[in-house]
């Protein structure tokens, strides 16, 4: 059995695999184990400062940006994973000290991306109708599988139609949450395109709470995935 902990580490290496630009949200998604892990504030800097959101995919990734365990120091990460020279945080965000008359935050980008799965939903692009309300504001991503049990506990294939919801409707990662099973009718606000997907995982990392994180197969059903992260509109139809 994984501990909360690990359950929760497990869900946050997830998304590494995403391929859009994913910066994690600037206060500390609901469930962060806080006595686990190292500050949110502190991950969320260096995350920035060392420009992980153009690093998914690499083993820089792999070997930088993953948060760190409560009392492990950054210090002991490679060399190429260290702040730049002349760069502080304040207040969870990078700021350079090269000039002494202004402090210049490094930029950071809307969040976004997250884990892998649990019950299948297997039902292709889809379109349709529901009485359920709709959610407005939120952006696709994709992530890859990779063999990982997603916070519902199962581990999909990159072809199921999964998704992982954003960490405050999901709740603690360490727990199954209620949403696990429930389908999601998700609409691409640009090109029209419908899909329905089952919810699998969360998403700790994803912009905001009507943001949701796709299977490779799920994304494609609404675009390419070149196109990395698009606007959509969402409900649930259970």
């Amino acid at each position: 059995m994984f501990s909360t902990f690990a359950t929760l580490v497990l869900s946050l290496i997830a998304t590494s695999a995403v391929s859009a630009l994913v910066v994690p949200r600037t206060s500390a998604p609901q469930g962060w184990d806080t006595s686990a892990l190292e500050p949110y504030d502190t991950y969320h800097c260096r995350y920035v400062a060392i420009q992980c959101q153009t690093q998914h995919n690499t083993q820089f990734f792999s070997d930088c940006c993953h948060p760190l365990a409560a009392g492990e120091s950054a210090s002991a990460l490679p060399a190429q994973c260290q702040m730049p020279s002349g760069v502080t945080c304040s207040n969870g965000e990078p700021e350079s000290n090269a000039s002494p008359s202004a402090s210049s935050p490094v930029a950071a980008p809307a969040p976004t991306t997250t884990s892998t799965t649990e019950a299948v939903s297997t039902t292709a692009p889809s379109t349709g109708s529901s009485d359920s309300s709709l959610n407005y504001g939120g952006y696709a991503t994709y992530f890859y599988q990779e063999g990982n049990p997603g916070a519902c506990g199962t581990v999909h294939s990159d072809s199921d139609f999964i998704c992982a919801m954003d960490q405050s409707r999901y709740g603690n990662s360490g727990n199954t949450s209620p949403l696990c099973g429930q389908q999601v009718q998700i609409t691409n606000q640009i090109n029209g395109n419908t899909v329905v997907v089952t919810i699998a995982d969360d998403c700790p990392t994803c912009q905001n709470s009507n943001s949701i994180d796709l299977s490779v197969a799920a994304f494609q059903a609404l675009d390419d995935l070149s196109v990395g992260d698009l606007p959509i509109t969402w409900k649930f139809l259970n």
